[in-house]
Formats: C-alpha cells, structure tokens, sequence
C-alpha cells in the first residue's frame, strides 16, 4: 500500500441543499488483494480490497457489512443519477435530512435478502436473451437446475458447468430457460448424436416409436386430429421432421409429404425408411420450399430463440388457403408437478401457456382457428392449435 496525503485538503462544495464542503485528504494506491478499513467513532467499519481486476467496493451487503454497523442503500438523485449509500445505525434522522436536502430517494436497502431475491430476478431477466409472446417480460425466477433433472439428454453442449434458470412471465404464464452453455450445434448434429446415435439408430426408433399400440401413440392422436380438420389429402411439408414417425402415417393416408430437418441424417433416413421428400437445411434459410396446404411444427417451435420469426416464415410457403398446425409443450399444466418434467428440459428455449401459444400466432400474423389442452399417451402436457394467415382486411 502507498499512502499519499494532499496537504493541504483540496476542497470542494456539492450539494442542491445546504452547502456541503468536501475536504479530499489522500491517494491510497493499493495493490491487488490488499485491503483497507474505514472507521467511525461509533465503531462501524466499512473494507475496500483492491483485486486484479477491480475493487470489492463493500463487504457482503446482507451479511458482514451488515454486522460491522452500516446498511448499504440504492438511492436515486432528481437527475437520475444512482448512488450506493452505506448508512451508519443510528444515524437514521442525519440520513433522512440529508435525502430531504439533497432530494435524492432511497429505492431500496440492499442488506434485505428479499429485495436483493427481487432485484436478482429482475437483472437476471433484463440479460434474458429471449422474449414472451406478449413482449412485456415481466420474468420471475421459478426454478434454478445446479444439475440436469432426471431423464434429461446429456448434450455435448451441457456436458460441463450446469447452471440453468426457468423463468416464467407474469402476464402470459410463458416460461423460457436462460443458461450460459453452448446451444449453437445442437440441431446440426449433437441433438441426432445424443438421442439416436447414428442412421441406424433413427431407423431402430423409428420403427419401435412406429409399432406402437395405437393406444399409446402420440403420432396416431396428431393425425386423426389433423384429418379430422384438414381433410383426408393435400401436401404436408413438416419443418424439424425427426424420425419421421409422422409423416409415415400421413403418406399411409393419403398425403403428400416432404420432411425438412437440419441433420442430413434425418433426411436419408426420411428418404430411405419412410419414402418420401426430404430437404436438408434451415427453414430460416431455405427459399426453395414451395407451397403447401398445411406446414405443420411437432415439438419445434420450443427450439428455437425466436418462434415468432419462424412462424411468420411458414406463410410465404402456404398455398391461398393453407392453414398451419402447431404442437409445443403445456407449460401451464406441467409445472403443477413440478420444474422436473420433460416440458422443462434444457433443449426447450421456450414453455408455453395457452395465452402465450396465442399471442405467438398473432405477433406472426396468424390467427387462431382451434386451441387445445390434452396430455398424450406418452404423459407429455401438450398444446396444439390450427392457425391460418391473417387477410389484410384482419
């Protein structure tokens, strides 16, 4: 440490009220990891540590520069300008006058463990880097995951530090999953890798998930529901096709299909096991799609950061009277047993509620034809809706 006194103090006057005269009395240079104490002669304390980086600017708020006499305030002055203010105990009626004087307000005290809970949750979601389907983003903390929940897919994105946050919208009930791991490769390659292995794996799921009881079939509930509204024939072009479980039952119908994924393998394996057209490539990207009467999404949109601008896409690709369907995971009825469910696992970006699946179809330029609640067969909570392209007189 090197202590430098200015002697004499430079002197200087602040305030908006009552003059206040500062005396600037020394430099203190320290170097990193050392630390000095200020003192009151009422014996509060208050630390600053120097580290390589910076400066610890106080001790623990809400613990050990609690206990050394001082209350650390967020306090606001008229011209918007934010001050940390460590209260002595005891000064109280000093500390009021000076606010008064000085017109500056106290937001909050930052020795409170729940204000600190609230002002984390709010900062935590200001740095989301998604949005709720009604854009206000009013986020609070459901769950923090230290470790993946039981039955979750071990990516190669999420093979390291797992911290993980579920944060859910106070006014559309939307959920999102905010962590710092690595996501960009997950559709391109580590999500076929991690749950199915090779093409030889998608075909041996695809033929177990195919050979199911129709009983305890996803696949044949989805498609006796879009035969029952979109008939018995048309086109199909399903975006993030899979195992292509789906699209099988829809040819055995009577429909014309056409796979899209990102994962070439999935597409051989669309080609080669189930026979019908595949594209390789990102929806996002693709303009050579053509048209179609019906685009359907199965558990897709969830994927993604940004479902509102994958759906608006789909209507450039919809034929004059194309509708879309849409599949995503209840978050409304799954959390009720709790943060652990599949709807929640660490590949879903988004959870809906109903009125955020809602909100997405119109902030897409959709309007909403059928809305449903069901639990599946397979005991997923699930969302499904008919939307169509709004006209211009809408």
């Amino acid at each position: 440490m090197k202590l430098t006194p200015i002697d004499p103090p430079r002197e200087f006057v602040v305030g908006r009220g009552e003059p206040i005269r500062i005396r600037d009395c020394a430099r203190v240079l320290l170097e990193p990891d050392e630390q000095v104490t200020f003192v009151t002669e009422g014996g509060a304390e208050y630390d600053l540590a120097r580290k390589v980086w910076g400066f610890y600017a106080t001790p623990s708020m809400n613990a050990r520069l609690s206990s050394f006499g001082l209350r650390a305030a967020l306090a606001r002055s008229p011209d918007q300008k934010y001050y940390v203010f460590l209260l002595e105990r005891g000064k109280e009626a000093d500390f009021e006058r000076y606010l008064r004087l000085e017109s500056n307000e106290v937001l909050g005290w930052l020795d409170d463990g729940d204000t600190l809970a609230r002002l984390e949750e709010v900062l935590r979601a200001a740095r989301a880097p998604l949005s709720c389907p009604c854009a206000s983003n009013r986020f609070v903390l459901v769950h923090r995951y230290e470790a993946p929940p039981e039955g979750e897919v071990r990516f190669a994105a999420t093979s390291g530090t797992y911290r993980r946050d579920l944060l859910r919208c106070q006014s559309c009930g939307h959920f999102v999953s905010v962590d710092e791991m690595d996501h960009d490769t997950l559709y391109a390659g580590d999500y076929v890798d991690a749950n199915y292995g090779d093409l030889e794996g998608l075909r041996r799921a695809f033929e177990r998930i195919s050979g199911l009881d129709p009983s305890c079939s996803d696949n044949v509930g989805r498609v006796r529901r879009i035969l029952e509204v979109a008939g018995t024939s048309g086109s199909v072009l399903d975006v993030g096709s899979g195992l292509c479980v789906f699209l099988h039952r829809m040819k055995a119908a009577g429909w014309r299909c056409v796979a899209l994924d990102p994962d070439e393998r999935s597409c051989r394996h669309a080609r080669e096991t189930v026979g019908v057209d595949a594209i390789h490539g990102d929806f996002m990207a693709r303009e050579d799609l053509g048209e179609y009467d019906l685009i359907t999404f199965n558990k897709v949109l969830e994927h993604v950061r940004d479902p509102v601008a994958m759906l608006a896409r789909a209507a450039r690709f919809l034929k004059p009277d194309g509708r879309v369907y849409v599949e995503l995971p209840d978050g409304e009825a799954a959390i009720d047993e709790g943060p652990g469910r599949e709807e929640f696992f660490v590949d879903h970006y988004h959870v809906f509620s109903m009125a955020s699946l809602a909100l997405l179809a119109t902030r897409a330029g959709f309007r909403v034809e059928t809305l449903e609640r069901l639990r599946e067969p397979s005991t997923k909570f699930t969302l499904r809706a008919f939307i169509s392209p709004m006209s211009e007189e809408t």
